[in-house]
């Protein structure tokens, strides 16, 4: 998580671990105990800047996974069980060092089933798939190399910038711009969205995401921005 966070603010005492518990809550305090995230009337409007069908599947499985861009730079045909409608994740893709599975709506898993036959990866009239080990989503077919975590952090960029959403809120140590949505945004939006728009149980957020504790997902239940100006707009003010 430590790339980037969201919008909601978060309360110090509230979400500050002591030290038996995992570190990544701590994370925080470094961004200004603020996370990330789009909005879902962002999110859609990324969605609708983006005209290249891979680049536009790459995003939505992000999102939809709730995963780090690292994670998923590393999904390789085998990991995808097309029966259950999900994607595994190894203990040594992942931060944590622990494995999990993480849903995919069958929307979306049958545009990757498409993707791989019309590469000619997948058989056409069955789920059998011809080198379980490429990556899924490759860079060069020639040599099968991945993604980069960086060149996917390039191609997210871009859209947002495309999309008007691209907002600075400081420099780094080196004198670079720092932005409020980048690639890892979409794994707080996820979790943002399925807590408050969707009312999905915490310890299911947390098992499809990865987050080793409740303690790291209940950082999300604070309120949001559009939650608090949604309350006060319903508000009949004299």
């Amino acid at each position: 998580m430590a790339e980037n966070e969201s919008f909601p603010s978060v309360n110090r005492a509230q979400t500050r671990p002591k030290a038996s518990n995992v570190k990544s809550s701590r994370k925080y305090e470094r961004f200004g105990e603020t996370i990330r995230y789009l909005t879902l009337d962002e999110w859609q409007k990324l969605l609708d800047c983006v005209e290249d069908y891979r680049h536009k599947l790459m995003f939505r499985m992000i999102y939809h996974l709730g995963c780090r861009v690292g994670e998923f730079v590393r999904i390789q045909v085998k990991h995808l069980d097309f029966n259950r409608s999900s994607v595994f994740i190894p203990a040594d893709n992942t931060k944590t060092g622990h494995m999990r599975s993480s849903h995919l709506p069958a929307g979306v898993m049958n545009e990757v089933k498409s993707l791989l036959r019309r590469e000619g990866r997948m058989l056409k009239r069955t789920e059998s798939v011809l080198n379980p080990d490429e990556y899924l989503f490759r860079r060069s077919k020639r040599t099968g190399r991945r993604y980069s975590e960086n060149r996917i952090r390039q191609i997210f960029q871009r859209y947002v910038i495309k999309a008007g959403l691209s907002r600075e809120y400081g420099q780094d140590a080196m004198g670079r711009k720092l932005h409020q949505i980048t690639i890892h945004s979409l794994r707080h939006s996820h979790i943002m969205h399925h807590i408050h728009n969707y009312k999905l149980p915490l310890p299911i957020v947390q098992k499809q995401v990865g987050h080793r504790t409740l303690r790291a997902t209940s950082v999300y239940l604070n309120p949001s921005d559009e939650a608090v100006g949604e309350a006060y707009r319903a508000i009949k003010e004299k």
